[in-house]
């Protein structure tokens, strides 16, 4: 914490001079660092309690708009952290998704967890982990791990900024 210096000045209620005290400034932070999280889930349910998981965590979650087909201009305008993607969602599938990311130059660093209710065989499951993207399966996954794979790909985020 900062302080402003004491310091005295001309008085505003009469003559002569009065004392200001030191007052505390908060300090501003150099390099933030990003601080949002994607979410690409069709669930709503399953949406919103990732977004309470994240926000509980200090980051922003963004629930991504399964509408869109611009995963690339969401993640590089809201300047995310990290993504949680599920793979089945609908008519447009995580895979893909994930492809268009690692494909742009803007967003192909930015750390992917898959969380997802899909089991994958195991070949897919090092696929992924040779890309450097976690897999969490739905329903055998404790929040706790969720808390941990996002706080640890979004702690990967601000160290490749750096």
């Amino acid at each position: 914490m900062t302080y402003l210096q004491s310091a005295h000045a001309p008085s505003l209620i009469g003559e002569g001079l009065c004392h200001l005290n030191a007052i505390p400034m908060p300090k501003t932070p150099s390099n933030p660092g990003p601080r949002s999280i994607l979410i690409v889930e069709d669930s709503t349910d399953f949406s919103n309690l990732l977004k309470f998981i994240v926000e509980e965590d200090g980051f922003s979650g963004v629930q991504f708009p399964l509408n869109s087909d611009d995963i690339v201009g969401w993640a590089t305008q809201h300047k995310v952290a990290a993504i949680l993607m599920d793979l089945a969602l609908g008519r447009k599938g995580g895979m893909e998704f994930i492809e268009r990311l690692r494909e742009d130059p803007d967003t192909s660093s930015i750390p992917i967890v898959v969380i997802s209710g899909r089991d994958l065989p195991m070949k897919e499951v090092m696929q992924f982990q040779s890309q450097g993207i976690r897999y969490l399966r739905k329903g055998r996954v404790e929040m706790d791990e969720i808390r941990e794979a996002i706080k640890s790909a979004a702690g990967n985020a601000a160290e490749k900024k750096k």
